[in-house]
């Protein structure tokens, strides 16, 4: 990302807008998971609890995600980005008052009813955040602000555990709910000035016989995916994307906080592990925006991915903080170097009339097997089958080999040959052959999920 660019960028007032709104909902985000996780550990002390927690947020990101997609293809993308963060607000607002007057009677199912509502919301937030970029931003400036968001969101990694740990320590679980929603409120005043503008490619023909026609949501959803599995990169990233989540899942967010509490540390340790992956994750954005998204290295994405899961593993032998800090650190930087590059490449290719399906089927892969994830781990523990450690050993190790894998496929060896990607003119794209091609001059498809 070249200073000229990250120039303009920041004199868009409209990106900027963007940019400062989805900050502030992370944050609220990242403190939420930490303290939530925390809260259920704390105060129930069952792995149990916190598994099925962490299950009723998965489900209806699962069920409601490619509804989500569609949504973002039909309606605007900044209307359903405020209203999410808006209902997000307000479920952790109802959640804070419930744990004042209820004093945890309702406990757990409380907790199981909130996160089923924050994760239904969630659902539609992250098509339209995934997909909002091409109207606000230039084509050829997706790279530097993809670098730009990502580091606005990982940032959210760093100081959101440090603001749960900083409530966990000054203020009890109730009004600590209440903050995080007011949070969720700040930003959606400031997303609902935002003002999009037109995509810069044209809309395919087909996407305006699909206006006209006005077809149903199950057909919309039908031809996304469609659309996203004929091309074969796709489907092995994205189905990688699908394995990989839950090696990470159930392993890093239920391992890392009961591994923390029986090795005897506090929140504040926990909080601090969390921070640390943050602060790797901007380290790698800024590592990725400096190295230009690795365009033209994307076969060293798979080592960087492998490079991750022996981080994740290396946790598991954690007796020192300062070991974990390093480690997460490590993991958190192979995250982002990952991360972006794919989705530049997602928004580069996919026909604007079709990404907010793309990314919906995306976030679909990368939290499918979730729920799953969270279930093993949760027999897995209660039953005393595997400690903490040995999830984080395992879940690692797998990562690592299964990113590996990635090398073995040609597809993915040759997914920098796409014409579009590689910059080849409309002429040669056209006499190329193209099977998956939409159908205009609109843009085309061929990408993998984030890992």
């Amino acid at each position: 990302m070249t200073q000229a660019t990250k120039r303009a960028l920041w004199k868009n007032s409209q990106f900027v807008r963007l940019w400062f709104g989805n900050l502030i909902s992370a944050l609220a985000d990242g403190a939420f998971f930490v303290a939530l996780s925390w809260f259920i550990v704390d105060v129930t002390g069952s792995e149990t609890v916190l598994g099925t927690t962490l299950i009723c947020m998965s489900i209806p990101r699962l069920v409601f995600m490619l509804a989500g997609g569609v949504a973002a293809d039909r309606i605007s993308r900044k209307r359903i980005m405020v209203g999410s963060i808006l209902a997000r607000g307000m479920v952790l607002s109802g959640f804070g008052l419930l744990l004042m007057y209820d004093d945890d009677q309702l406990l757990p199912y409380s907790a199981y009813a909130m996160a089923a509502l924050f994760g239904t919301v969630d659902a539609f937030f992250w098509p339209a955040r995934s997909s909002i970029l091409p109207f606000v931003v230039g084509r050829d400036q997706l790279a530097g602000a993809n670098s730009l968001m990502e580091i606005s969101q990982q940032l959210s990694m760093v100081c959101g555990p440090l603001v749960a740990a900083m409530l966990l320590h000054t203020v009890p679980y109730p009004p600590m709910f209440l903050i995080m929603a007011a949070a969720f409120f700040a930003g959606t005043l400031i997303l609902f000035t935002l003002r999009l503008q037109p995509a810069q490619t044209a809309p395919s023909a087909e996407s305006d016989h699909q206006r006209a026609s006005r077809p149903s949501y199950f057909r919309d959803v039908w031809e996304g995916i469609r659309f996203t599995f004929s091309i074969p990169i796709l489907t092995i990233i994205f189905g990688t994307s699908l394995v990989l989540n839950m090696m990470f899942s159930g392993p890093v967010n239920m391992g890392l906080p009961l591994l923390v509490k029986q090795l005897g540390w506090d929140g504040s340790a926990y909080s601090s592990l969390s921070s640390a992956l943050g602060v790797g994750t901007i380290a790698g954005g800024i590592i990725t925006a400096l190295c230009g998204g690795f365009r033209g290295r994307y076969k060293f994405l798979p080592l960087i991915v492998g490079l991750m899961g022996a981080g994740i593993a290396a946790v598991s032998f954690m007796h020192q903080l300062a070991f974990g800090l390093a480690m997460l650190f490590a993991v958190g930087m192979a995250m982002s170097m990952t991360n972006i590059p794919l989705i530049t490449y997602i928004q580069t290719i996919v026909p604007d009339a079709k990404l907010g399906r793309v990314m919906s089927l995306l976030t679909l892969m990368s939290v499918g097997l979730g729920p799953v994830s969270y279930a093993l781990c949760s027999v897995l523990l209660e039953r005393r089958w595997a400690a903490p450690d040995t999830l984080l050993l395992i879940g690692g190790l797998s990562l690592g080999t299964v990113g590996l894998s990635l090398l073995l496929f040609r597809s993915f060896r040759q997914m920098e040959e796409h014409p579009l990607w590689s910059g080849r003119t409309a002429a040669e794209t056209t006499d190329s052959p193209q099977p998956h091609q939409p159908g205009d001059g609109s843009r085309n498809e061929q990408t993998p999920a984030a890992l």
